[in-house]
């Protein structure tokens, strides 16, 4: 497949891009990506930034090369990499959050020097649930919104969040929780990854 035809959107934001793609994956592997992450270990230990370190949300970190070997986050690496970085660059930090009715994201700063994926895995997701991941410009004021959508990926340079250029997670609504136990998982069903430079 040629992962450009599948780019919903373009934004710029602080000088860099994010790319936003839809349609990459048939529904039962977002659905059996779903589940796996559901069950993953989480501990109640992440936070977004030292500035809101009072507030934890539940993390899973796990092993890259469990990320390169399982189909849908190999092919959000492959897809980060053909259509930001290329080859040189190396998966560095693969987790995922769940991000629960209720919870508080403030802003936070991705580490510079790589790029960031967020692959959104939650297989059913309605827009009154809310949840989107909110990017920030250098005067700390929303400039971009990236709504839920199952299966979407987001890609953006770190560099694009360099401070005091941000982004965070929304919390999901009240509505949300009458219908799935976890509404996200990082980002809602959120998962990222990282990728440096070698």
């Amino acid at each position: 497949m040629n992962v450009a035809t599948q780019v919903t959107r373009r934004v710029e934001i602080a000088g860099t891009q994010l790319i936003v793609l839809d349609g990459l994956f048939p529904d039962e592997d977002i659905r059996s990506l779903n589940k796996f992450l559901r069950d993953l270990p989480y501990q109640l230990n992440d936070i977004t930034s030292n500035e809101t370190a009072y507030a934890k949300h539940w993390k899973a970190d796990f092993p890259p090369a469990l990320a390169q070997g399982t189909p849908v986050l190999r092919d959000c690496i492959q897809t980060a990499r053909a259509l930001m970085v290329g080859e040189t660059y190396t998966l560095d930090r693969c987790y995922t959050n769940m991000i629960l009715y209720g919870d508080f994201q403030g802003p936070h700063i991705d580490p510079p020097g790589g790029i960031t994926a967020l692959y959104y895995a939650n297989p059913e997701w309605n827009e009154q649930w809310l949840g989107e991941t909110i990017f920030y410009d250098e005067q700390r004021q929303p400039v971009h919104a990236v709504g839920v959508k199952p299966g979407r990926l987001a890609l953006f340079a770190a560099i694009s969040c360099i401070a005091p250029a941000s982004r965070r997670a929304s919390a999901s609504s009240r509505d949300c929780r009458s219908h799935l136990r976890s509404c996200r998982v990082e980002q809602t069903s959120t998962f990222a990854l990282r990728t440096s430079h070698l």
